[in-house]
């Protein structure tokens, strides 16, 4: 039977590399433990340790036709922003049975349908329009260099020494045209457990579900087309749109992130948004408070 386990990776598509690695150095000091190029999928990509979170910035890579590539046809569509969310996942080939029987459509690595049954070791990738963005899965290799997954590992010195002060992941943000739909996937089909449901009149509506070991989404479904939410799910559609870090201390979070040139785009009690210029177009957002219920 299919356990989805701890995040994977936040896949994060940016048009300069090297560039978006300087500022995470920069803004997180993050721990890198994979830098390299991927032929099949046409794309350069670094995997990086910001606590237990880990996000894989990636580009395009720079070699002939690789704009026909499903990543570069992403990039044509969307443009710098978040790709994809990856789990790791216990069973894949269970999983991949349990998408079918919900006719939900699977893909391998260069964009072809899986076939069932579907063999051990193998990753999946949802098709997004059924999944409300794009999903990955895959089981933990036999060795692998994920940093969170080696005896010594700490997140320590994020939530004591960094400036940032980050504990985790808040929670990610996908914004969603039917929440209620959206919590059928997460709920139904991915076995997560709604913790906790608000609305903002007039502006928006959140399902927050833990899925797996370590991971909240929040399923956002927009009540305005005149918010930030509004307008990005008018023009892109069901999709990852956000990343939250709980912070112990938001004043000196907020504090370095201006001695770094990180401007603040949105600002309420216990939270702020930063500017996405300022983040290769990556919606950041940080904040003290506790999602209601949360089991971490």
């Amino acid at each position: 039977m299919f356990k989805i386990g701890k995040i994977f990776h936040l896949t994060h598509l940016v048009n300069d590399l090297d560039a978006c690695d300087r500022w995470y150095d920069q803004v997180f000091a993050v721990n890198r433990f994979y830098r390299g190029y991927e032929k099949l999928a046409v794309r350069d990509a670094s995997l990086i340790a910001i606590g237990e979170v880990v996000m894989e910035p990636l580009s395009l890579a720079k070699v002939p036709d690789a704009e026909k590539s499903p990543i570069g046809k992403f990039k044509a569509r969307f443009g710098q922003r978040f790709h994809s969310i990856a789990w790791y996942a216990e069973d894949i080939p269970d999983l991949a049975a349990q998408f079918a029987r919900h006719d939900i459509r699977m893909f391998n690595l260069i964009g072809n349908p899986v076939k069932l049954p579907l063999k051990p070791g193998s990753a999946i990738w949802t098709q997004p329009r059924q999944t409300h963005g794009l999903l990955e899965f895959a089981e933990i290799p036999e060795f692998t260099t994920d940093s969170r997954l080696q005896p010594a590992w700490s997140s320590v010195f994020w939530r004591e020494r960094h400036p940032l002060g980050i504990e985790r992941a808040s929670h990610i943000t996908v914004l969603v045209t039917d929440s209620s739909r959206a919590l059928t996937l997460y709920r139904d089909v991915l076995r997560g457990r709604l913790i906790h449901e608000e609305e903002r009149t007039g502006e928006k509506k959140s399902a927050f579900v833990s899925v797996g070991e370590d991971t909240v989404v929040e399923l956002l479904q927009p009540l305005s087309a005149s918010t930030p939410e509004g307008r990005d799910l008018a023009q892109y559609g069901d999709g990852t749109y956000a990343i939250t870090f709980k912070t112990i201390n938001l004043s000196k979070a907020v504090e370095f992130l201006r001695s770094k040139k990180q401007r603040i785009e949105t600002q309420s009690g216990d939270s702020v948004v930063l500017n996405k210029d300022d983040t290769f177009g990556m919606v950041v957002g940080f904040t003290e408070r506790a999602i209601p219920n949360d089991p971490r």
